[in-house]
């Protein structure tokens, strides 16, 4: 199975705690542990992370035990969109998938998982990203 391989380490930056800073990298082993297929979200990569409307985090937060794999996400989404995709997920939908795999590692349940993700697909389809 997967692993990440480092802790999640944030600073936030604003008052409505929304946007976060990344203190320490965090490695996300794809696929399985010891594939060698690594992302690496840097240091100062800046997020939200679970990309939930504020009138539905009571029902999921922004933050959770899905929070490493939102990072993660938010990493690969970020430079698919700014043209520099990652060398593991050069399209939308293979960032999603790496998504639904690191919120398995994180040991989300079943139903939160695979919401968010169909979330994340619906939003990706509709935009066309």
């Amino acid at each position: 199975m997967s692993a990440f391989t480092g802790e999640l380490t944030l600073t936030h930056l604003d008052a409505d705690w929304r946007r976060w800073r990344l203190e320490q990298v965090l490695s996300y082993e794809v696929g399985a542990l010891g594939s060698g297929r690594v992302v690496a979200v840097p240091v100062g990569f800046v997020t939200d992370g679970a990309s939930v409307p504020r009138p539905l985090w009571w029902l999921l937060p922004a933050w959770g035990r899905y929070s490493r794999a939102a990072v993660v996400h938010d990493f690969l989404c970020d430079r698919i969109e700014r043209g520099a995709a990652h060398i593991h997920a050069a399209d939308r939908r293979t960032a999603d998938a790496i998504f639904y795999e690191a919120m398995t590692v994180c040991g989300v349940n079943n139903v939160i998982k695979f919401s968010i993700w169909l979330a994340v697909r619906a939003f990706a389809i509709i935009t066309r990203k």
